[in-house]
């Protein structure tokens, strides 16, 4: 199965960042930001994919995950995300390590590897969900690090 990205949005701390666009543009992802803080160690990631039957039908989530970004991108534990991340690097130039410096980030024309699908994944609609945080997770922060959201078809 592929995943097809249709639309994507985010929202972000203006004193973190003074630009983050995030564009679907023929189901491939480009990604603008500018970072105007160092993002010290303790990053974590938040991942969640809601899915829906049909148009019309409310989401419903299906996989949530919270993860140190930190380590992720250090490479310190191998896994699925581990893997989206190295594929990501080939079509951006992402930091990887912590502290994240300030300047300019990007990631431009990058799609999922079929390879990397989870397989528990059900084909149709999905909201696929990513937030930055330090601390615990919280819902509904009303001025996220960032916070970023993608509608994507899997078929």
């Amino acid at each position: 199965p592929r995943m097809t990205f249709k639309t994507g949005d985010c929202r972000y701390d203006r004193a973190i960042f003074s630009n983050f666009t995030l564009q679907i543009i023929n189901t491939k992802v480009l990604m603008d930001m500018i970072l105007v803080a160092t993002l010290p160690q303790g990053l974590k990631a938040h991942l969640s994919f809601e899915f829906r039957l049909s148009k019309g039908k409310p989401y419903q989530s299906v996989y949530q995950h919270d993860m140190n970004y930190c380590a992720l991108i250090r490479g310190a534990q191998n896994s699925i995300y581990r893997r989206w991340f190295t594929s990501m690097l080939k079509f951006g130039n992402f930091a990887t390590s912590c502290p994240i410096k300030t300047g300019y980030y990007y990631l431009h024309g990058w799609t999922l590897d079929p390879n990397y699908v989870p397989s528990f994944l059900y084909l149709g609609d999905y909201r696929i969900l990513g937030s930055f945080f330090f601390g615990r997770f919280k819902k509904h922060v009303p001025n996220p690090l960032l916070e970023c959201s993608v509608e994507a078809v899997l078929n």
